[in-house]
């Protein structure tokens, strides 16, 4: 199923762990499936294993976050509000008499899946695989790759390149 090959891709974008060079041009599908995660609960969450695991590489990691966060937040707004006007109108048109509450349901689930068990996903990271994200996997990840470029991907919506 091609959404579990986007959350195979997705966790390992996350963890941090080396991508091919080919799968760092993230179609826009993917894309805005990426910009659903509540990336603040994720950076959260694995600041807090770094704090265990590589006590010395969470400042520089959490100054890299912030960094990313700084750059991405408009974008994210935007690409959430897209996706969440899209769901809405599809449900509308499978369902024509639906009702708010039926279409906020919708909404609510879907958006949920992006989010849920965060907190496993980053437990379930190998220690060494999550050391190795700590100490600069993925505060390169979030900087230099294109596919954690939301602006990048909106201007791609926007002007269709």
């Amino acid at each position: 199923m091609k959404a579990m090959i986007k959350s195979i891709f997705l966790s390992l974008l996350l963890a941090g762990a080396p991508v091919t060079a080919g799968a760092q041009a993230v179609d826009v599908a993917a894309g805005i499936q990426m910009a659903q995660i509540d990336f603040d609960t994720y950076h959260a969450l694995l600041l807090e294993r770094c704090k265990l695991l590589a006590p010395d590489a969470v400042d520089t990691l959490a100054a890299a976050m912030t960094l990313w966060k700084a750059q991405n937040v408009d974008a994210l707004v935007i690409l959430r509000q897209l996706y969440k006007a899209q769901l809405i109108q599809l449900k509308r048109a499978q369902q024509p008499d639906a009702t708010e509450a039926d279409i906020d349901a919708h909404v609510a689930a879907v958006l949920g899946i992006f989010n849920a068990n965060l907190k496993e996903r980053v437990a379930g990271v190998p220690a060494d695989e999550a050391r190795a994200s700590c100490e600069g996997g993925y505060a390169n990840s979030l900087l230099n790759r294109p596919a954690m470029d939301f602006n990048v991907l909106l201007k791609r919506m926007t002007l269709g390149r």
